[in-house]
């Protein structure tokens, strides 16, 4: 109980310091749904979708709404190299008001294994092809830890925590942006590899063009793999 607690409290501590900010600020829930297809030659087919909505705008904040931000539908396959380290690309189509898009991904991943917790990396680059836009390049590296809080190992019916971070490196029609993606989630294992999971998602960017933003998003996701 003080986990949930705790994480409730970041959140009314976020929104109340960015919401009295004149940059701008929004908040909403985000919803995300993954399957994963284990292939025979230990390869892995991934699919994704991604659902966010804004409830709190602070360029409208009389106003409480529930207005459809994007959605986001992605695809990927994942070649295993060797035990803890695996390659994948993928394809991304968002659905986003004035703002539809494409985007192409390649990705490289691999795992370091420190007696109690886990320590993901995941290196990215994609390109994104939005309708009436320039194509914007990125380069992601996102790192990961993850704790299980019933034990050494994680087992069916148990809680962990994952804490990530993810800073974004970003080039459209010659401006450099950077974004950053910090995410406390609590989630937990159920028989027969599902997993339901509960973030904070707090992303940042426009450091450099006097367009900064937060967006803070409560999420909720579910994965399965077979």
């Amino acid at each position: 109980m003080l986990k949930y607690f705790t994480l409730f409290l970041l959140f009314l501590w976020v929104s109340h310091v960015h919401g009295q900010s004149s940059n701008r600020f929004f908040t909403g829930p985000f919803a995300e749904a993954a399957i994963t297809k284990k292939l025979k030659n230990d390869n892995k087919l991934n699919f994704k979708i991604e659902n966010q909505h804004v409830m709190f705008d602070n360029r409208e904040p009389d106003i409480l709404q529930f207005d459809h931000y994007r959605t986001d539908l992605m695809v990927f396959y994942d070649w295993r190299l060797t035990p803890t380290s695996s390659a994948a690309i993928g394809i991304f189509r968002r659905f986003q008001d004035g703002a539809d898009g494409n985007r192409i991904i390649q990705q490289f991943a691999f795992l370091n294994r420190l007696r109690t917790i886990r320590l993901a990396h995941r290196l990215r680059t994609d390109q994104t092809y939005t309708d009436g836009q320039d194509i914007e390049w990125r380069l992601r590296y996102r790192v990961a830890t993850e704790v299980p809080l019933d034990g050494a190992t994680l087992d069916p019916g148990e809680l962990y925590l994952v804490i990530s971070n993810e800073p974004i490196f970003s080039l459209q029609s010659g401006e450099f942006n950077i974004e950053n993606r910090l995410i406390f989630t609590l989630g937990k294992l159920y028989p027969n590899n599902h997993k339901l999971e509960y973030s904070i998602d707090y992303r940042t960017d426009g450091f450099f063009n006097d367009q900064f933003r937060t967006r803070l998003w409560p999420k909720v996701g579910y994965f399965y793999s077979f």
